[in-house]
C-alpha cells in the first residue's frame, strides 16, 4: 500500500530502487548501465500515484510458462492467491513481469510497479480459477516464427472477438529483429538475409495472435527514445512500451564495449534470494552491474531485485500497468476503448525515423500519417504509451459503441500476378467496400502460387490512399515443404479512423524478380470498426 507522510499529505516515495526506475520517471539520472537515459523517455506517470491512481481494484492475469514468486516481499500483498511454492519452482521471468506491473509502492522495499495496487493473478497458481474475472491479460511470451500460419478454411480466423470474457490481451511483439536465436539464426546470418538494409530479420506479423482484434501487440523502446535493438516490427504493432537494453556496466563485466549491452534495462523484482533468478550467487554468474552482484551488492544484497530485465516482454508489462491505471479511472472501458485511448494518446517518438529502400523498392516508410490524421509506424505502432494522457482521456471518454464487423470480403480479381519489383506501377488486386465504417483495425488473408516467400513484399492501400507495408521484402521467411505461400491471418493498424468505404488494393511484389510468374489466387479483407459520428452542421 502507499504509505502516507501524515494525514492529507502525498504518499512517501520510500521505495529505495525507485530512483533507478527510469521507465517510471526519467530525469536523465544515473541508473544501472554505462549511459545516462534521455530525460523524458518514460511512461509519464507524473503525479498519478500520488493522486491515488494506482490500479486499485483492477485484476490483471499474468500468462507465463512458470510461477510467480508468491512470497516475494514486494509482490505478495498484490497477489490474489498465495500458496506454498518450493523455491525451485519460482520463475524469474514471471516474477519480473509481475513486478513491472504491480510491485507494491511505499513499503520501503525494492521499487514499484506501474500500477502498484493492481491485483495480480498467476494463472498457474492453485485457486486462480476463483479469482474475479481479469480485465487485463499480460502475455509477455512469444517465439520467433520464420513463417506465417498457412491459409485454412477452418474458420479459425473469425474467432478473435469477444473472447476472454471481453478482457484485453496485451502481448509482446517478439525479440527477433536482429537474430532468431530460437531457430538458430545469429546476427551475422540475419544481416546477410536482410542484405544489411536495416529491415528486421523476423517480422511480428508472422505471429498469428498479433493480428487478433482483442490483442494489443507491443514493441519495445530503449531509454533513449529509439526502438530497442531486438524489438520486432510490423504493421500488427499497436503501441510501444519501455523495454530497455541489457543494463550491464563495463566496470563490472570487463566485456568488450557494446552500446546495446551497456545501455539501461528495467529495474524490477526477481526470484527471491541468492540461489535463483537473474541476480544470484552462483559460480557461473559474473557480476553484471552494481545491483546484480548477488550478496556482494552494496545497493541491495538480498538478490530479490534485478536491473537486467528487458525485451518486448518488459515493454508489454509496462503497457499492461498503464491499462490498469486507465481502468481504475474508468471501469466502463471495453477492450476496444482501451486500445483506442492508448493509440490516440501515445507520443510520437523518433520522429526522424528513416525510410528504407532497396533496389528502388520502399521497404519501410517510417512514420506515415493516414487520411484521418493518425500517425503510424511499423517500428512503433502509434507511439510510446503516455500514462497521464491515457488516464485523463479515460476519465472523459465516450464509449465507442457497438462493434461493426464486415466479416470476410473476397477479391473478384482472381489470378492477379505477383508483381516483379522491376515492373513500374505493379498491378494490385482490388476489393470494394461499400459501407462507411470508421476503421479500428483491418485484417487480411492471402493465397498465392508463389513457392519461395523470401523476397516477397505485401502492401495494402486504403480507399483514402494510405499505403501500409504489411510485410517488407527481405525478412527471414521459410517456405513450408515447397507449398504455395499463403497467410491465414495478419493485420494492419495503420488505417485507424479512416473510412473503409471504397476500393482497397493489395499488391504482392517479388524483389527477386523470379520467373515464371506466380499469382495471387485470392485475398480477403475484414474491417473492424464503428459507425462514424454524424457530421457537424
Amino acid at each position: 500500500m502507499l504509505a502516507l507522510a501524515q494525514a492529507g499529505q502525498p504518499p512517501v516515495l520510500d521505495d529505495p530502487l525507485y530512483q533507478y526506475q527510469w521507465h517510471l520517471k526519467n530525469t536523465g539520472q544515473r541508473v544501472f548501465g554505462d549511459t545516462l537515459p534521455t530525460a523524458g523517455i518514460d511512461l509519464n506517470i507524473g503525479s498519478l500515484h500520488e493522486r491515488g491512481i494506482t490500479g486499485k481494484g483492477v485484476v490483471v492475469a499474468v500468462v507465463e510458462n512458470g510461477r510467480i514468486d508468491v512470497a516475494h516481499e514486494d509482490l505478495a500483498a498484490n497477489l490474489f492467491a498465495r500458496d506454498s511454492l518450493a523455491p525451485a519452482h519460482m520463475c524469474s521471468h514471471a516474477t519480473q513481469m509481475a513486478g513491472i506491473i504491480a510491485a507494491v509502492a511505499g513499503n520501503g522495499k525494492g521499487g514499484r510497479g506501474v500500477a502498484p495496487e493492481a491485483t495480480i493473478v498467476d494463472l498457474l497458481a492453485p485457486g486462480a480459477s476463483n479469482a474475479p474475472p481479469p480485465r487485463l491479460y499480460n502475455e509477455s511470451l512469444g517465439t520467433n516464427r520464420p513463417f506465417f500460419t498457412p491459409y485454412s478454411g477452418s474458420g479459425e480466423a473469425h474467432r478473435d472477438v469477444e473472447t476472454r470474457a471481453g478482457a484485453t490481451l496485451i502481448k509482446s511483439a517478439g525479440n527477433g529483429f536482429l537474430a532468431g536465436h530460437q531457430i538458430g539464426l545469429n546476427e551475422d546470418q540475419c544481416r546477410d538475409v536482410t542484405r544489411g538494409t536495416g529491415i528486421g530479420c523476423i517480422n511480428a506479423a508472422t505471429q498469428r495472435k498479433h493480428a487478433e482484434a482483442q490483442v494489443i501487440t507491443v514493441g519495445a523502446m530503449s531509454a533513449f527514445g529509439k526502438k530497442a535493438s531486438y524489438s520486432e516490427t510490423g504493421s500488427v504493432l499497436w503501441v510501444s512500451g519501455l523495454g530497455g537494453e541489457h543494463g550491464y556496466e563495463n566496470a563490472m563485466t570487463g566485456l568488450a564495449y557494446d552500446t546495446r549491452v551497456f545501455n539501461p534495462a528495467i529495474v524490477t523484482t526477481d526470484a527471491s534470494g541468492l540461489r535463483f533468478g537473474n541476480n544470484r550467487d552462483l559460480s557461473d554468474m559474473e557480476p553484471r552491474n552494481r545491483l546484480d552482484r548477488g550478496g556482494e551488492s552494496e545497493i541491495d544484497p538480498t538478490g530479490n531485485y534485478t536491473a537486467q530485465t528487458n525485451g518486448t516482454s518488459a515493454a508489454a508489462a509496462t503497457v499492461t500497468g498503464v491499462a490498469a491505471l486507465m481502468l481504475q479511472a474508468n471501469p466502463a472501458l471495453t477492450w476496444r476503448d482501451i486500445k483506442y485511448i492508448l493509440a490516440t494518446t501515445a507520443r510520437k517518438v523518433d520522429p526522424e525515423q528513416g525510410k528504407i529502400d532497396f533496389d528502388g523498392l520502399r521497404l519501410d516508410d517510417g512514420w506515415v500519417t493516414n487520411a484521418a490524421g493518425r500517425a503510424f509506424s511499423n517500428w512503433y505502432g502509434f507511439g510510446l504509451v503516455d500514462a497521464t494522457a491515457a488516464v485523463e482521456a479515460a476519465r472523459t471518454h465516450t464509449l465507442l459503441g457497438p462493434l461493426r464487423d464486415s466479416r470476410w470480403l473476397e477479391t473478384w480479381a482472381l489470378d492477379t500476378p505477383v508483381a516483379l519489383a522491376s515492373t513500374p506501377d505493379p498491378v494490385g488486386a482490388p476489393i470494394v467496400f461499400h459501407n462507411d465504417v470508421a476503421i479500428e483495425t483491418v485484417q487480411l488473408r492471402l493465397r498465392t502460387t508463389h513457392k519461395i516467400p523470401y523476397g516477397l513484399q505485401i502492401q495494402l492501400t486504403s480507399p483514402s490512399g494510405t499505403k501500409s507495408i504489411v510485410l517488407p521484402a527481405l525478412t527471414y521467411l521459410k517456405d513450408l515443404d515447397g507449398g504455395s505461400f499463403s497467410i491465414d491471418l495478419t493485420a494492419s493498424n495503420a488505417f485507424l479512423d479512416e473510412s473503409a468505404r471504397g476500393t482497397w488494393t493489395l499488391q504482392v511484389i517479388d524483389i527477386m524478380n523470379r520467373l515464371p510468374r506466380s499469382e495471387i489466387t485470392s485475398w480477403e479483407l475484414r474491417v473492424l470498426g464503428r459507425t462514424p459520428p454524424a457530421p457537424r452542421h
